[in-house]
């Protein structure tokens, strides 16, 4: 098998659902939104993606990412969770950057080994130490960010599962076009104004009632 289609399964693995990162059981503060009746139909899912995706957390984990084929890792990994907006944002960066350190040790030696890592440090790191594409592990890791989002609205909209599909269908371009800016982008373009998502993040920390860790 040549290296680059181990390099493509390799990258497949990781950014696999089912990679075991615990990452369906965090909803990035969209559980509030949903319970709050500020997402309640296909429309508001994608554009609530979306708005992440290109000027929320979405957009800075994807030029932190992009970064760790360029910059020191410890340096971004420090931003990166000091760029956490609340809480229950660290906690969910934090938790599932370690469980992806562990699981991706089976197939490489980590490349950051500090006691607290943020998921999209550990990630690409570990995809830039293994000579992955960059383009291609943007890709793939804008379209799982994309996809968790869009399966708590599945369970818990419950907008079902053809519905998802088409949020995700139509995200694909989203998807392409920030993974186009992330790749050229700088620390200095990090910045987010997605406002709503940060405070559904802070308030779900004291949701009575819930589903998701975050």
């Amino acid at each position: 098998m040549g290296t680059e289609a181990s390099q493509l399964l390799l990258l497949l693995t990781w950014m696999s659902p089912a990679f075991p990162t615990g990452a369906f059981a965090y909803s990035h503060g969209l559980e509030w939104a949903i319970e709050q009746r500020n997402v309640t139909m296909c429309a508001e899912v994608r554009q609530w993606v979306e708005d992440l995706l290109t000027r929320g957390s979405g957009w800075n984990d994807a030029v932190l990412f992009a970064r760790c084929w360029e910059d020191d890792a410890a340096e971004l990994n420090e931003l990166a969770l000091a760029l956490a907006t609340s809480r229950e944002r660290h906690l969910e960066t934090s938790q599932i950057g370690r469980a992806f350190r562990i699981a991706a040790g089976v197939f490489a030696a980590p490349a950051l080994d500090d006691e607290e890592i943020a998921y999209p440090v550990a990630a690409g790191s570990a995809c830039a130490a293994m000579g992955i594409d960059r383009q291609h592990a943007l890709l793939a890791w804008l379209q799982g960010f994309a996809s968790t989002l869009t399966s708590v609205a599945v369970r818990l909209v419950p907008i079902g599962q053809t519905a998802g599909l088409e949020v995700l269908r139509d995200l694909a371009p989203v998807i392409a076009r920030t993974a186009e800016r992330a790749a050229s982008a700088t620390l200095d373009d990090l910045g987010a104004i997605t406002l709503s998502a940060d405070i559904a993040a802070m308030k779900h920390e004291t949701q009575h009632s819930r589903v998701f860790r975050t």
